[in-house]
């Protein structure tokens, strides 16, 4: 793997792992908790896409807003779909598009989030 592929695959990897710690926050403040694993030492893609993907399932079944879900749910989807990516990128090509893709679907993905927790802000100001 040459420097530049490796750097980019780091840079994926963590900013995909920043967005899951965000959206695991998250999900311990629902009002119906939801534990997503915590990544103590390596990123284990298996275990997190288990678990998102259940979060996708059952995100509607919280007592908040439907804005709210719809927002939990898309960065959900977008998250699994950059990590799904990932994989494409580490195994096959590693072309530029395919880098490009995953950045689009990270960074859609972290601004739904950021979208969530400033109306959660909003709310809870008198």
């Amino acid at each position: 793997m040459s420097d530049e592929i490796e750097r980019n695959s780091r840079a994926l990897i963590g900013a995909l792992i920043e967005v899951y710690e965000t959206l695991r926050l998250i999900c311990t403040g629902l009002p119906i908790p939801i534990t997503l694993p915590k990544q103590e030492t390596e990123f284990d893609g298996a275990i997190t896409i288990q678990a998102v993907s259940r979060l996708v399932e059952i995100i509607e079944d919280q007592p908040i807003r439907e804005f709210e879900k719809a927002m939990i749910w898309g960065a959900s989807l977008q998250w699994l779909s950059a990590n799904k990516l990932i994989s494409r990128y580490l195994n096959y090509s590693a072309d530029q598009v395919s880098r490009m893709e995953i950045e689009l679907l990270i960074q859609h993905s972290g601004d739904a989030l950021i979208a969530y927790l400033e109306g959660e802000e909003e709310t809870d100001t008198p």
